[in-house]
């Protein structure tokens, strides 16, 4: 059951409108618009706009200047402060102080032959911060109800569709852009596909790039951390075994000069095999060699 909460004294959500009387007295105008105003339910009866009336219904003398007669009371009166014949007229309900003095209770007007209560300033800014929290309260609703699934990598993460060439029809239709004919397609064998495809070429695209960023970035950090290439293996001259017992040094030791041997030794001389420096350890280091002296007889 539909409940009225207005109070029974506001008619801002209603509007009048007589058409016998319009038919019978013809347009409206600045002499007849407050006459076809105290035909409605806005009129107060017991205004002094009425009671003047009423004291001069009976004597035949119409009013000629009904503002200057009105001055002489105080209380309720009707007045019409602005016309446009035939459509708009602005009449106000206000208390009349003193003569001089009014102060305005409430505004009517009326447009095309249908009588209006104007809102207040309290009612117009209500209205309209209850129909901004109806639509922000819709569109949280709307979110809320397709919010996509949570992941701990990425978060809430809300998918981008591409524009469906539908709303782009309606968004041409709506800037008023006319639309290019329709062809009618061609049988052309091999083209099934194309259509298909097309739509996600935008997408191929945009993953080409991201793939590409994606392979040098890969290219480049493998650079950056690759250690230094180890050097061509080429001959390394062998180094005499010539230190003293306990030395492990990669460096050969020098070699001590040798007294007149008593004579020439065939024996093949202990060699330890060649040492390899770690790599990239610098220059190699060239053979020493030490010299004997020839036999004196």
């Amino acid at each position: 059951m539909d409940v009225d909460l207005h109070p029974p004294d506001d008619y801002s959500h209603r509007f009048f409108i007589w058409h016998e009387w319009i038919q019978a007295h013809g347009p409206l105008t600045a002499e007849n618009a407050f006459d076809y105003f105290t035909t409605s339910m806005f009129y107060d009866k017991q205004s002094n706009n009425q009671v003047l009336r009423m004291q001069t219904m009976h004597t035949g003398v119409p009013l000629v200047n009904e503002a200057e007669e009105l001055k002489r009371f105080t209380g309720i009166e009707f007045a019409l402060v602005h016309a446009e014949p035939p459509s708009l007229f602005i009449i106000h309900k206000r208390e009349r102080l003193s003569p001089d003095e009014v102060r305005p209770l409430a505004v009517y007007f009326i447009l095309n032959n249908r009588i209006y209560q104007s809102p207040d300033v309290y009612t117009l800014i209500s209205n309209r911060l209850l129909t901004s929290l109806h639509s922000l309260q819709k569109s949280l609703d709307t979110l809320r109800s397709n919010r996509p699934a949570y992941t701990p990598r990425t978060g809430f993460v809300w998918p981008i569709a591409e524009p469906s060439d539908a709303a782009s029809s309606k968004k041409r239709a709506a800037e008023g852009e006319s639309e290019p004919a329709a062809e009618p397609p061609e049988d052309v064998p091999g083209d099934r596909g194309l259509a298909a495809s097309s739509k996600d070429t935008k997408r191929q695209q945009n993953s080409m790039l991201l793939l590409n960023a994606m392979r040098t970035t890969a290219v480049h950090a493998r650079e950056s951390f690759q250690l230094p290439a180890a050097p061509s293996e080429e001959p390394v001259p062998e180094t005499p075994l010539t230190a003293t017992a306990g030395r492990s040094s990669v460096t050969p030791a020098p070699v001590p000069r040798v007294g007149t041997p008593k004579g020439p030794s065939n024996a093949p001389t202990p060699q330890d095999p060649p040492v390899k420096g770690p790599p990239g350890g610098g220059k190699k280091k060239k053979k020493r060699t030490s010299t004997i002296p020839p036999q004196t007889s």
